[in-house]
């Protein structure tokens, strides 16, 4: 058997890898049923349709002609991995509104192309956005602002 796509073959491997770790790390939770969802269920669920994207990329990758795998530019990953534990580290001390500025701005040193007007812009209309869907729409308990 002959890999006819590296690029969509590892891609789909991948995939199954991050599916089986965050399914892994959802069993530890209740299941519960399509009625009465418990913690585990989203995260499997979102899991099992990864890994099942993951093994439609690697079958591909076997079966049609792709394009070759190619060097991987480390700083977009680096910076977006950074800009992810800081929101979670700011959400937690600073609060939803600052969480989401510091995401924004720092996520968009992963493209050498950002503008900063264009990030806070942008940081601006997912505050409100979030703030509006996820505190006053679903009532989800996440500290706005700082509470010191």
């Amino acid at each position: 058997m002959r890999i006819r796509a590296p690029r969509d073959f590892w891609s789909g491997l991948l995939f199954i890898a991050v599916a089986l770790f965050f399914i892994a790390l959802a069993t530890r939770y209740r299941f519960g049923t399509p009625e009465r969802m418990g913690p585990g269920f989203f995260p499997i669920a979102v899991g099992i349709l990864l890994g099942a994207l993951g093994a439609i990329l690697t079958g591909r990758a076997l079966a049609f002609d792709g394009g070759p795998l190619r060097h991987m530019h480390l700083r977009p990953l680096a910076v977006t991995m950074a800009a992810v534990v800081l929101f979670g580290l700011a959400l937690q001390w600073l609060g939803l509104v600052a969480a989401i500025i510091v995401l924004v701005v720092v996520g968009s040193y992963a493209d050498r192309a950002a503008r900063l007007m264009e990030s806070l812009g942008l940081a601006a209309f997912l505050t409100v956005f979030s703030v509006a869907i996820f505190v006053w729409l679903l009532g989800l308990p996440l500290p706005v602002w700082p509470e010191w």
